[in-house]
């Protein structure tokens, strides 16, 4: 389920053809109108489905109301988790840890990424901020984005987009994520895959990561499962 605009329609697409290459069925799908504040209808028709879990595109203000209804109708992680995409340490205050807590989601960073690169961001970030401030991995990701630059502008010795863009294959940055780098070809960069769980505290946890960096392939050429897809 999600928002009813280009990323979660396109997402969908993806998941659908993901879970026919792997043995997976689709129980239903709803696009709520972005902004969607009435979940009323979808909860009891994710009840009815009696999924083993639930895919989360929807954005913004809607997940508030969402994840409110999910709890109110009795719906716990425990029974039919929830995997958002766009839940970060920040949305989890909001939307009230005691109507998200054990539901997961997947990004690339959270705060409690356990190396000496985050715990000095982490640090840093609440010195200027407020302890109270968390980080998130839409913070994270534009932090990294200035020093990809930064290092890609120093190896061209130039501020030309050209001579940036022709500089930019393998420049790398240690990230409190972990070491992303730019592919050349697509100048996308390498980035570790997390799947995280909320917890009491409203921080996330990562229960799994895919090990190492993945490589980008945002046209999804290397993927069998995505063959015809358009």
């Amino acid at each position: 389920m999600g928002s009813d605009y280009v990323f979660p329609q396109t997402a969908n697409r993806e998941i659908k053809a993901w879970a026919a290459a792997n043995g997976m069925e689709i129980k239903g799908e709803d696009l709520a109108p972005l902004g969607s504040t009435d979940f009323s209808t979808i909860v009891n028709k994710v009840r009815s489905a009696k999924a083993g879990a639930v895919f989360n595109t929807l954005n913004g203000d809607s997940n508030v109301a969402f994840f409110r209804e999910y709890a109110n109708a009795g719906l716990k992680a425990a029974d039919m988790p929830v995997v958002s995409v766009s839940i970060a340490e920040e949305e989890v205050a909001g939307i009230g840890v005691q109507n998200i807590v054990g539901q997961l989601t997947a990004w690339n960073y959270y705060q409690t990424v356990d190396s000496p690169v985050n715990k000095a961001f982490v640090d840093a970030y609440k010195a200027a901020f407020g302890a109270g401030k968390p980080t998130s991995d839409p913070m994270e990701a534009a932090y990294a984005s200035v020093f990809l630059w930064k290092n890609t502008v120093e190896k061209a010795k130039s501020f030309a987009v050209a001579d940036i863009q022709a500089n930019a294959d393998g420049v790398s940055f240690e990230a409190p994520e972990g070491t992303v780098v730019i592919d050349g070809s697509n100048h996308h960069i390498t980035k570790t895959a997390r799947i995280g769980e909320i917890r009491a505290d409203g921080l996330i946890y990562t229960v799994w990561d895919s090990g190492k960096a993945v490589v980008p392939d945002p046209y999804l050429k290397s993927y069998e499962w995505a063959k015809g897809l358009k």
